[in-house]
């Protein structure tokens, strides 16, 4: 029987690896109500592809993964969202065991699987933790993200990975989506980060599994955007999301990182810079931002005592 989800794909020059991923979707044992592939301007066999799995094909230009993702929800028709990269494959029980945390405590925003290599011997992703860390050479400056925790039972996380993440579409609606000046990266730790702010928790479902392909999204023209997005993004994030101190110390990193990668860093930043007073605007929108971090460094805390 189909379940009340649609899937949304965000694809750009997928040819390659988009047939595993629609023929996983189609061997679920919750039948996705529909599926949706998204495309950032693919010139390769794509739209044949989809085609042939008898997916809805939207076209867009490729302004990236977020603005690919928040098309596909508008169009979407289902209670629930599944966004998913090009690039896995679903084992067969993925978005049944997905749906039920969500379906079963309305207070929830989103859910994440446990994210295997392609051979399924290594786990790429599993339960994200936040704890204190290191200034230098962290994802996120002052923190270690942890996005490869163990976690034996479905357990709350402080963002459901977007490579593959099933949302209630409503909250993500009334969050205003995800950010769409993100080109690639912390565009799930974002939305569910500001999901959090408003009571609406991430859970992590670890018998959920799939396998992906690494790198298989990126591809090497991509691939110097992302890497400036990916700074921007941080910058982004951290303004709008952190409390003073915090926010306050990602910025003093960047400055510290422009001297060493001046072309990407210099890149994020110049794009940032123009959008501050924006970003301001949304930080006074944002609730509870000191609680927000103190319960979600809370968790890592609670995994340790236990």
């Amino acid at each position: 029987m189909p379940a009340d989800v649609s899937v949304v794909i965000g694809n750009h020059q997928g040819a390659d690896v988009l047939d595993d991923c629609l023929r996983s979707l189609a061997e679920q044992t919750c039948v996705p109500s529909e599926v949706i592939v998204v495309d950032g301007g693919s010139t390769d066999a794509s739209p044949d592809i989809a085609a042939r799995h008898g997916a809805r094909w939207i076209a867009e230009a490729n302004r990236g993964l977020s603005s690919l993702y928040n098309r596909g929800a508008e169009a979407a028709a289902s209670d629930y969202v599944l966004f998913a990269n090009n690039d896995i494959a679903l084992d067969s029980r993925c978005i049944e065991l997905l749906r039920r945390p969500l379906a079963n405590d309305p207070s929830l925003f989103a859910a994440d699987p446990r994210q295997l290599d392609w051979e399924g011997s290594r786990i790429l992703h599993g339960r994200t933790t936040l704890c204190r860390g290191r200034l230098l050479h962290e994802l996120v400056p002052g923190f270690h993200l942890d996005q490869t925790a163990d976690a034996d039972s479905v357990v709350p996380t402080v963002m459901a990975n977007g490579g593959c993440m099933l949302v209630r579409r409503s909250t993500l609606l009334e969050l205003g989506g995800f950010d769409e000046t993100f080109f690639m990266d912390f565009e799930d730790l974002d939305v569910c980060w500001r999901a959090w702010s408003y009571g609406a928790g991430s859970v992590h479902v670890p018998d959920a599994l799939l396998r992906h392909r690494v790198g298989g999204v990126t591809t090497r023209a991509v691939l110097p955007r992302r890497l400036a997005s990916s700074h921007h993004n941080l910058l982004r994030w951290a303004i709008k999301c952190l409390p003073a101190r915090d926010a306050a110390t990602v910025l003093a990193v960047e400055l510290l990182r422009l001297l060493r990668h001046p072309i990407v860093v210099g890149r994020g930043l110049a794009a940032f810079l123009p959008e501050l007073r924006e970003v301001l605007a949304e930080r006074r929108a944002i609730q509870n931002r000191k609680s927000v971090l103190e319960s979600l460094l809370a968790l890592r805390r609670d995994e340790m005592q236990s």
